[in-house]
């Protein structure tokens, strides 16, 4: 059995004369070494970093015919490493190798090598620069696939970082937009921390950034009027308002009927991917691949004030709309799964979620237009089991009506595409 001692000796025979192994601090002291498999022919490569001369070094050696040798050399592009460690980028069956090189004082450039034909090849072509890395088989909305991501930090200015998230694909690091839901609430929380400390306009924008990439429009809109209210905003006055019409647009509902809508607060939809959430709309609708394009759009509110917030989905697409408005449902979230309270048809959106309750759940106000019916507000009740499927029988809002409460699903869905429910076979 080898161990670290072991390892170490059997590098330095191979080192030139004067050389030393190069050894990291954090975040313990231990020696830049590695025995793994690089090739997947399921032998282990022992490979190592070292100080030649004022340069860096990593060597590879291969165990055959009884004996260590020496299968390539490379030298480095930096003058320390910053980051070495082996995990399968390129496939789950072998390992790679990543370093970062350190080129300034925040500052390092990715390598990510390949073991081919005894020859260690740098994959990344040119520079790509970054200040901290994180690789690991990260949480995405289909799943974990086996192989690692890379988290790249970029440092900004003060405490702040833009950060990337890439994963091999096609021959090249292209960016995994299927991980960010997930891996940026860990970047929320790093700012939610850093506010703590200092309250700044930049932290105030990052922190937006990151609500977005989770799918948290409201909070983000929030981050985004917190960064305007500072007297030199970061990054610009118009460009955090430009972001602010992106993603902060909602449709307001107009002033007729002689309803009052002043106290309506009006939450666009949410905008990460939930798989559990899409088998159970399919189960719900019934349905299957041959349906056409489908789009769904969802916010979660607690409609029955347990602590445990339901979900409304409103869906849009050929086989769920008609004349007089497409479709919706209520789910409640119960062990990880949705279990179905009601659906609609005829529905518009926003939707009003009123602060009146009928037997313990929220009175629901939904837009009825269309199909040759004169267009009102209907108050939808739930009746201890569920709510009426059809808006277009229900009784109507009576003019003059303050109603109080929340306009969920508040999106110019002419702009915002929603989330696509495809390749709906696969439940």
């Amino acid at each position: 059995m080898w161990y670290h001692d072991n390892l170490i000796d059997t590098v330095k025979t191979f080192l030139p004369p004067t050389s030393e192994i190069l050894f990291f601090d954090t975040p313990w002291k231990r020696p830049a070494v590695y025995f793994i498999d690089l090739d997947g022919d399921k032998l282990l490569e022992l490979v190592a970093a070292y100080y030649w001369h004022g340069e860096i070094y990593i060597v590879i050696l291969k165990y055959y015919n009884c004996t260590w040798h020496i299968i390539d050399t490379v030298k480095g592009k930096g003058y320390n490493i910053t980051y070495f460690k082996a995990c399968p980028i390129t496939s789950k069956y072998k390992n790679n190798l990543i370093v970062g090189w350190q080129v300034g004082s925040i500052w390092s450039d990715l390598s990510v090598y390949e073991l081919v034909y005894g020859k260690l090849k740098d994959l990344i072509n040119g520079n790509k620069y970054f200040s901290k890395l994180e690789a690991a088989d990260f949480q995405s909305t289909q799943g974990k696939n086996g192989t690692c991501e890379l988290s790249l930090w970029i440092h900004d200015t003060g405490k702040a970082y833009r950060v990337e998230i890439y994963r091999w694909l096609d021959n090249n690091l292209q960016l995994a937009l299927d991980v960010y839901p997930y891996y940026f609430e860990k970047v929320a929380n790093y700012y939610k921390n850093v506010l703590k400390e200092n309250d700044s306009t930049t932290y105030w924008y990052y922190l937006a950034d990151a609500q977005i990439k989770t799918g948290k429009i409201e909070d983000a809109c929030k981050s985004i009027d917190k960064a305007l209210s500072f007297q030199y905003p970061y990054p610009s006055i118009e460009k955090l308002m430009e972001l602010k019409k992106q993603i902060c647009v909602h449709r307001q509902f107009p002033n007729k009927y002689g309803i009052d809508f002043s106290s309506i607060k009006y939450i666009p939809s949410e905008t990460k991917k939930d798989i559990q959430l899409e088998k159970a709309i399919v189960k719900a609708f019934d349905l299957l691949a041959d349906v056409g394009n489908i789009r769904y759009y969802y916010n979660k509110v607690d409609l029955n004030d347990d602590g445990n917030p339901e979900v409304f989905v409103y869906l849009v697409g050929p086989y769920v709309c008609g004349t007089g408005g497409c479709s919706g449902a209520i789910f409640k979230k119960e062990n990880e799964e949705y279990s179905l309270i009601s659906t609609f048809s005829l529905v518009n959106n926003p939707i009003i979620i009123s602060n009146k309750k009928t037997k313990g759940y929220k009175d629901i106000i939904m837009y009825v237009a269309g199909g040759g019916i004169e267009s009102f507000y209907a108050d939808i009740k739930y009746d201890g089991t569920t709510y009426p499927s059809n808006p277009s029988v229900q009784p109507k809002v009576k003019q003059c009506t303050k109603l109080e409460g929340i306009a969920i699903i508040a999106d110019d869905i002419g702009k915002n595409p929603g989330i696509e429910l495809k390749n709906l076979y696969r439940f």
